[in-house]
């Protein structure tokens, strides 16, 4: 009996700065309505930093990694172990069941923090790991991407986590991704969490329609949270080797992925100005086309003279335009007054709810000054060095 699969563990689920909140709605949702019977019913709590998930099950695991759009990493976690000195290195870490969790010759890459206590030094803790395995057949490179361990020194603790899908929000689907204010994934599917949070009639929209499409971010992953797995774009995480799963178990897996993916799903619409960036967004777009068999329409044009939303159903306009820096460098509050007139018309011609993600405080104050009596609701993100303002509206 696997003593990882059998028995419950405890999860660490990190997000966007900010997006916490979200990544527990998320998870709980994937909770309430598993793939796979819960064999134990999970705990989830906000923590410093990350959601924690006590009595989580291997399978819950793995369905976090397949399905949650809004993490960039979920880590199984052991609990704290005490060490006195350098000497207990590695008899503690020959301790854990390594031979149950990872694969035979498996590539791995390990994280080390250490900070005031016994084992002081980051280097040195990484260098004696690094023996431990290597001698017991492990390496340190190699094709496959690796499995990463992260190893946190403080006092006379050691912890010790193993990554099930690091770097989630490389979901696999882009050939190509914009230099100019690029919006992260998992940032861009927490902000349409939080829009759920205000109107849960987000799960109805039949037209997801994105002005300023960039790479067509915003619309995937509209995709994602209306129940569209993100795993299915086919980028290999760690979960899919540890324990040694069966070739039968894998097989379950793709299939159940691959029914996740024939669910009925709202038509993209991308509208998309600048040149360069539209050849970028039919390339990835192309590539989506390969899996998905969804409505997907692209417009080269300007949002702003192009009638591009259904006047029937309901829509979904996410706005990124990105920050105004490819658009308007000179004079963002002109473009975000504008932008925000622009919503107020297109309210009158359809049911809508949306959001604009602004780079300051000036230039979400003259996009919400144009969208007249729309229902409002404004929240904070963080991205770089920026602080966002999240202004999510509805007319419904």
């Amino acid at each position: 009996m696997n003593p990882i699969t059998s028995k419950p563990q405890t999860l660490e689920l990190f997000a966007a700065p900010g997006c916490l909140p979200e990544a527990k709605l998320e998870a709980e949702a994937i909770a309430a309505s598993p793939w796979k019977p819960l064999k134990f019913q999970p705990s989830l709590e906000v923590q410093k930093g990350f959601v924690r998930v006590q009595n989580a099950s291997w399978d819950f695991a793995c369905e976090l990694v397949a399905r949650a759009a809004t993490l960039h990493d979920l880590r199984l976690v052991f609990p704290k172990s005490r060490v006195h000195g350098w000497n207990d290195l590695p008899r503690v870490l020959g301790r854990f069941p390594w031979g149950a969790l990872l694969p035979d010759s498996a590539n791995l890459e390990f994280r080390v923090e250490a900070f005031a206590g016994v084992m002081p030094h980051a280097g040195r803790i990484q260098k004696i790991a690094e023996e431990l395995f290597t001698a017991h057949g492990f390496r340190l490179s190699g094709h496959q991407p690796p499995i990463r361990i992260h190893l946190t020194s403080s006092g006379d603790d050691l912890r010790v986590g193993v990554s099930l899908g690091h770097e989630l929000h490389k979901r696999g689907w882009r050939a190509s991704t914009g230099t100019l204010a690029p919006l992260r994934e998992d940032l861009a599917a927490a902000a349409l969490w939080r829009l759920k949070s205000f109107e849960p009639r987000l799960l109805e929209v039949t037209q997801v329609a994105v002005p300023f499409a960039g790479s067509g971010t915003l619309g995937i992953e509209a995709w994602h949270v209306l129940g569209l797995p993100p795993v299915i774009w086919g980028a290999e995480r760690s979960w899919q080797r540890l324990c040694s799963p069966e070739a039968k178990t894998l097989g379950w897996w793709q299939k159940r992925i691959s029914r996740a993916a024939q669910n009925k799903l709202p038509e993209l619409m991308f509208v998309e100005s600048d040149a360069v960036q539209f050849a970028e967004l039919e390339g990835n777009m192309a590539r989506v086309a390969q899996t998905i068999q969804s409505q997907v329409t692209l417009h080269h044009a300007d949002a702003f003279q192009q009638s591009f939303l259904s006047k029937d159903g309901l829509v979904l306009l996410p706005l990124h335009p990105p920050y105004g820096l490819r658009l308007s460098s000179d004079n963002p509050e002109a473009l975000y007054a504008k932008l925000g007139k622009a919503v107020q018309t297109w309210s009158l011609e359809t049911q809508l709810i949306g959001f604009c993600l602004c780079p300051s405080e000036s230039t979400w104050r003259v996009f919400r000054a144009g969208l007249g009596n729309l229902r409002l609701e404004t929240s904070h993100f963080t991205q770089g060095g920026l602080d966002v303002r999240l202004c999510c509206f509805s007319n419904l």
